[in-house]
């Protein structure tokens, strides 16, 4: 799929094989996504890379496979791409775990910074960020389907009851902290956001009950990414993975909650002027002039753009299409909330911001 100049593809990260805790094989993993229609995934397996040196990266059913890792034990969870070794766990200075995964060229996100858990599931387990003045990472989680649903509900049945009747009930808001903390870091430098379902599969077993509470099948079809390539996707696989962790790298990419609404087809860039064909993608930057504009169009007429400056609202509309003027410099990015038939916006779509300067 092609947007201006850019081509689309949808993929699924943060997700956990039987090589750490989750219920699959990388092999069937990648089945399941190709099964939901993804393009890729990316396998981020707790302090492990050794689905990487079995060699299970790779084209699996049509489905690119990428082999990261999540990084410590406690706290201070990081998700590392783009690496070979593994990165030595330090819950208490999670600065040397990023730093160690830029001294192999990789890069990474901070994985679920404000996870808040629950005493009624899974223990109360909890994976939050408690040192937040780090630098040099790509970015953050800011949308988690399962973080969401591990803090929503005040007992099993109650998570039961919403897991069968609406399973997305607890993921429709990603955690407003989270966003705050993507748009502070934003003013210190680029940051993008990022968003997964921290997939496990996870078998469940309550008294008569056995069930998988959440199939790979299922989880695929949330929280995803979409990345734009300046040309298609290759099918050598390293040029395929390289042109991946590029966009990743550069911000070149949105979450889609595809659960809600498809969110393919979105589109978010600034341009020079009205009527310029010129594209600048987002994750870029831009020198302001005084014809500076966004462009951003939402995939659905019942999306509600809004758009957010230096983290704060100034403009919304119902319009599929708009061209929003910009008149000074700043960081910029868009949300779309799709509007269910009560009439309510719920979260949709978060752009990467574009850097006005």
């Amino acid at each position: 799929m092609k947007t201006l100049k850019y081509f689309e593809y949808t993929g699924h990260l943060h997700v956990h094989s039987s090589y750490s805790d989750g219920n699959a094989s990388i092999k069937e993993i990648a089945s399941a996504a190709r099964s939901a229609g993804l393009y890729f995934v990316g396998i981020t397996d707790h302090n492990t890379l050794q689905g990487l040196k079995d060699g299970y990266e790779g084209w699996h059913d049509g489905v690119l496979v990428l082999i990261g890792t999540e990084v410590n034990e406690s706290k201070n969870h990081y998700l590392a791409f783009d690496v070979q070794e593994e990165i030595p766990q330090n819950d208490a200075h999670p600065q040397q775990v990023i730093d160690a995964v830029n001294d192999q060229g990789g890069f990474g996100y901070l994985a679920h910074p404000v996870e808040k858990g629950n005493p009624f599931l899974f223990q109360g387990r909890t994976f939050p960020w408690n040192k937040t003045d780090v630098s040099g990472h790509a970015g953050l989680e800011i949308w988690n389907f399962g973080s969401l649903w591990r803090t929503a509900y005040a007992s099993k049945l109650q998570a039961i009851f919403w897991r069968y009747f609406d399973v997305y009930h607890a993921a429709r808001y990603p955690d407003p902290q989270g966003i705050g903390m993507w748009d502070r870091m934003m003013q210190k430098g680029r940051v993008a956001c990022f968003g997964g379902s921290d997939a496990h599969c996870i078998p469940a077993t309550w008294g008569p009950l056995r069930m998988i509470f959440f199939p790979y099948s299922l989880l695929f079809q949330t929280i995803n990414t979409h990345v734009l390539l300046p040309e298609e996707l290759a099918s050598d696989f390293a040029t395929a993975r390289s042109q991946i962790y590029d966009s990743l790298r550069e911000g070149r990419f949105f979450i889609g909650s595809d659960y809600l609404h498809p969110s393919a087809g979105f589109q978010f860039s600034a341009i020079d002027s009205y009527g310029s064909e010129d594209e600048i993608p987002m994750g870029a930057e831009v020198n302001h002039s005084q014809s500076t504009a966004l462009r951003i169009f939402s995939p659905s007429s019942r999306g509600l753009i809004r758009v957010i400056k230096n983290g704060r609202q100034v403009y919304q509309s119902r319009e599929q299409l708009l061209i929003f003027k910009v008149l000074k410099p700043g960081i910029f990015r868009a949300e779309v909330h799709y509007t269910l038939r009560t009439g309510k916006a719920i979260p949709w779509i978060y752009s990467n911001p574009i850097y006005v300067r």
